[in-house]
């Protein structure tokens, strides 16, 4: 299970590390960005002592299903969702121990057994929507290990523009989860999963694509059976009205928050207001202000970028400011800040802990950058903004494990305009005041922060800081509460994670 003070890493395994395979599998070319690259489970396992020491709590891996590799198709599926087989592992994943079938769920139990004895779960992301590219079920040809056969599909050719459920995405073949054959083949292939690994959540692949009447089934029986697996949802969509009924009405526990993903890039990228956020006056316009839309805002999933998204954060950072790493990296960091310290469970996708740049697709789907790490798992010190934003995330992470304001916290906004954001979140004696100021030059003057006359704070948390002295835990910086109220100035692109000395 999935909580909200997890926090999650997300790899694409082909591109994060592998340890050399005897096999000497086809198609490997890590001079091809549309290549498989040699990551493999075995190297996750190698690495989990990097994960452990970052400190995250959670690990999310791209599909492990043995692929179809078309002939037709330039690109290779390193990346894991055009399935060939449900019910296997690629055998470009795996080093062959001489102890497991060829393709055998054993070796991701073996994954699992090796995070869950380092204090990480793991996150198996799954795909019922299509399958790969001239799979051999779309015209009842064999060689095929799996019973999909021409029937299983919806029309062939129509574009999921068209219908955004029938449709196929990018072309590939559209099972019809309005079959009842077609659906219990896929509940059985994910309970399968579950029983003989041991996950501890499935990410669901495409969930906007997949017939309604599939989720009845996936929560009468998935959910049901497994109630200790969580589910997370991916649904590419903006619109905060649409995501909602994922959550509500078709039986994810967490859902990916995009419309907070595209807010975070263009308020501290392209310098849109912290209004985004939060509105002046409370008029209810702000994102956060939506909350109660959702069953659970404090279970959505928040994150700055993934693989699906057309460059990774840091790159439109740098875009933006004329490649000024400096400012690029003080972007980041701001961001990371607001997105650990803000409700939502945080997802780093590899790299961003240090800074990995990367354009649209395949470029932001680059090999994790292992040449900066040194054996013991800290950044090398002649990579000085990467050791920085190394330092800086590992920080967040274990206030943001510390601290259950963070992670189970009811947010109050103290004070918005343009450039300044102050919250406060509280959770029994867990408070913490978080201060982002997004400017690209610093604060003119002090402003004032007015804790004493929010009607929105219960009374107890305003006596217990109403003549305080509370410490940012980034900087070591204090400020003095005086009758619940304090001035503050701040420098560009910067934030303040205030708590009680005493805490």
């Amino acid at each position: 299970m999935i909580y909200q003070n997890d926090i999650i890493y997300f790899i694409l395994t082909d591109r994060f590390y592998g340890r050399p395979n005897p096999a000497g599998l086809e198609g490997t070319d890590k001079n091809n960005p549309f290549s498989y690259h040699g990551g493999n489970l075995d190297g996750i396992m190698e690495k989990v002592p990097y994960l452990k020491k970052l400190g995250i709590t959670a690990l999310w891996i791209t599909p492990v299903y043995l692929q179809m590799q078309s002939p037709r198709i330039k690109a290779q599926p390193y990346h894991g969702y055009w399935a060939l087989d449900f019910n296997a592992v690629d055998p470009h994943l795996y080093i062959d121990n001489g102890k497991y079938p060829a393709g055998s769920k054993m070796y991701v139990k073996d994954l699992a057994d090796r995070l869950h004895e380092n204090g990480i779960k793991l996150i198996l992301d799954m795909v019922v929507n299509h399958v790969g590219y001239d799979h051999p079920g779309t015209a009842n040809a064999g060689p095929n290990p799996t019973p999909i056969r021409q029937h299983w599909f919806n029309q062939r050719g129509l574009d999921c523009s068209h219908n955004v459920i029938e449709g196929e995405l990018a072309g590939l073949p559209d099972l019809d989860l309005d079959q009842l054959e077609v659906i219990d083949y896929q509940i059985n292939t994910i309970a399968s999963w579950i029983r003989e690994t041991g996950i501890d959540c499935i990410r669901m692949d495409t969930a906007k694509h997949v017939e309604r009447g599939f989720w009845n089934h996936f929560k009468n029986q998935i959910r049901g059976r497994f109630p200790e697996v969580s589910m997370l949802g991916e649904a590419l969509v903006y619109n905060i009205d649409e995501l909602t009924d994922y959550q509500k009405h078709w039986g994810f526990d967490s859902l990916f928050d995009f419309p907070v993903q595209q807010a975070m890039e263009r308020v501290f990228v392209h310098g849109a207001g912290l209004t985004e956020f939060y509105s002046p006056f409370d008029v209810g316009a702000g994102i956060f202000e939506r909350d109660t839309h959702y069953s659970n805002h404090n279970r959505l999933v928040s994150l700055l970028d993934n693989h699906d998204l057309p460059h990774r954060f840091i790159t439109a950072a740098l875009n933006s400011f004329g490649h000024d790493r400096r400012m690029a990296a003080d972007i980041l960091k701001l961001a990371l800040t607001f997105m650990f310290t803000t409700r939502g469970i945080p997802q780093l996708y590899y790299g961003n802990e240090i800074g990995m740049e990367g354009g649209g697709d395949p470029d932001n789907r680059r090999d994790f950058e292992w040449e900066k790490i040194g054996p013991d798992n800290e950044v090398k010190p002649e990579y000085k903004l990467e050791k920085e934003i190394f330092d800086h995330t590992r920080k967040l992470i274990s206030l943001r494990r510390q601290h259950e304001a963070f992670y189970s916290g009811s947010f109050v906004c103290l004070y918005v305009d343009y450039f300044l954001l102050a919250c406060l979140s509280y959770s029994f004696d867990s408070v913490a005041v978080m201060l982002f100021h997004n400017g690209t030059l610093p604060m003119g003057d002090n402003v004032n922060i007015d804790i004493e006359h929010n009607n929105k704070i219960p009374a107890r948390i305003k006596e217990k800081l109403r003549n305080s002295v509370l410490t940012c835990r980034l900087t070591g910086e204090n400020v003095s509460v005086t009758d619940g109220s304090f001035k503050i100035r701040m420098g560009r692109k910067s934030a303040f994670v205030f708590m009680q000395s005493s805490l």
